[in-house]
C-alpha cells in the first residue's frame, strides 16, 4: 500500500509500516511488553502499535522474533546494520527502517495539522525561520518546523548520542516540499557525513516530515 505519504517522502529502500494505535494488538515478546507493565493504557497501545509495525518492517530484512527494547532516553535499539524510527500521534503510529549500509541515521516525526500555540512557537522556532515560510501560516509553520527539528533530532542522535536544543538548528522550509538543516553548534561526528536530507507534507490532517543521512554522496 503506496498511498501512506511516508512512502513518497523517504527513499524507496527505506521501508515504511504504520497502524492505528487505537486498535487492539496481541501482546508483544515477554521482554518487550515487560517495559510498559506499568504505563497508562494510552501509551501502551502506542508502545504495541510500534513494535508490532516495527516486527513487520524489521521482516523486509530478514530480523525476525527480535525484541526491540528501549534505551535510557526511550529510543528503540535497533538491530546490528539496521536503522530506523518511530512516531506517533492520536490514530496514527509510523515506523521508518533502512539498512545502516546506506544511512547513519533516520528521522520521521507526525504531528496533527494544526497551529501551534502562541507561547510554544518561540520556544521550537524564530521568527526568521517562520518568515522564510511565508507561503504557511505562521502558526502552521512553527509546527512544520517544530517537526521536522524532531526528525533531524532523531536522525542525528543514534550516531552522535548527544542530545540538541531546539536552538541549535535552524530549518528552512521550501514549498517543493523539502527542507534544509543548519547546525548552529558543533556535533562530533556529524562535521565528516553527508548533508541532512529533509522532507515535509502535509495530508489528511497531519504533518510530516522526514529527514536521514546518507552513507554516500
Amino acid at each position: 500500500m503506496r498511498s501512506h505519504l511516508f512512502f513518497e517522502l523517504l527513499p524507496q529502500d527505506v521501508v515504511v509500516t504504520y497502524g492505528d494505535p487505537r486498535e487492539p494488538f496481541s501482546e508483544l515478546l515477554p521482554e518487550e511488553e515487560a517495559l510498559i507493565s506499568r504505563a497508562v493504557p494510552a501509551r501502551r497501545g502506542e508502545f504495541r502499535c510500534g513494535r508490532f509495525c516495527a516486527r513487520r518492517a524489521l521482516e523486509h530484512f530478514g530480523v525476525r522474533d527480535f525484541p526491540l527494547l528501549s534505551g535510557p532516553q526511550r529510543e528503540p535499539i535497533w538491530p546490528q546494520g539496521i536503522v530506523g524510527s518511530v512516531t506517533h500521534t492520536a490514530g496514527l503510529c509510523v515506523v521508518a527502517v533502512g539498512a545502516a549500509a546506506r544511512y547513519y541515521g533516520l528521522g520521521i516525526d507526525v504531528e496533527p495539522d494544526a497551529v501551534l500555540e502562541a507561547r510554544i512557537q518561540d520556544r521550537v522556532s524564530t521568527r526568521a525561520e517562520r518568515a522564510r515560510a511565508g507561503f504557511l501560516d505562521p502558526a502552521v509553520a512553527a509546527r512544520v518546523i517544530f517537526s521536522a527539528k524532531e526528525a533531524v533530532y532523531k536522525c542525528q542522535f543514534y550516531l552522535t548520542r548527544q542530545f540538541l536544543d531546539f536552538s541549535d538548528v535552524s530549518i528552512d522550509l521550501e514549498a517543493t516540499g523539502a527542507f534544509r538543516t543548519r547546525l548552529h553548534v558543533d556535533v562530533p561526528g556529524l562535521q565528516s557525513r553527508s548533508a541532512f536530507v529533509g522532507r515535509w507534507a502535509r495530508r489528511d490532517g497531519y504533518l510530516f516530515t522526514a529527514s536521514w543521512l546518507n552513507t554516500s554522496g
